[in-house]
């Protein structure tokens, strides 16, 4: 599977959108399908939307594991920054909890 984000916008910024595709995710995750996140085209995502859509995947998958099913392509370094750091407060939230 392959989301194409460029297709959506340049600049994704919404829980509601990123909670619509997340959705989508955990389906192909739980079918075990490989996933291809290509962000060609997107110039910026914010950290709502990064939360929603990617973090908040790590409370159904272990963090390895989403690595193993699963790539980034064509994301530039603003996307790739704001998604890590998305991840990692998301984790720590966890370890808290």
């Amino acid at each position: 599977m392959e989301i194409n984000f460029g297709h959506i916008g340049n600049s994704l910024g919404t829980r509601v959108l990123g909670k619509k595709i997340r959705l989508d995710i955990e389906k192909a995750l739980l079918n075990e399908e490989f996933i291809t996140f290509n962000f060609d085209g997107v110039k910026l995502i914010s950290h709502s939307f990064a939360d929603e859509c990617f973090a908040k995947l790590i409370e159904i998958i272990d963090l390895e594991d989403l690595k193993k099913m699963s790539t980034f392509k064509n994301a530039n370094g603003l996307v790739k920054k704001t998604i890590a750091f998305t991840i990692k407060d998301r984790l720590q939230e966890l370890a808290i909890a």
